[in-house]
């Protein structure tokens, strides 16, 4: 099962990917393979982001058909 649609505020500092694991390991493991889509304040960042508290982070599944 994935994660569904997300919509966290950030109250730490911390880097994208440890964020993520804080939410749990099936965040972190659909996230690792590419199934799970993030933005920061809108914006796509690398895993190694620093995210500082306040910021807006949306999670969401990647859905693609065929």
């Amino acid at each position: 099962m994935y994660p569904s649609f997300t919509v966290r505020c950030v109250s730490e500092p911390s880097t994208l990917r440890e964020f993520i694991r804080s939410l749990g390991r099936d965040y972190l493991y659909a996230y690792d393979r590419r199934v799970l889509g993030v933005l920061v304040n809108n914006r796509r960042l690398w895993p190694s982001a620093k995210l500082k508290p306040g910021d807006e982070v949306l999670i969401f599944p990647v859905i693609a058909g065929g």
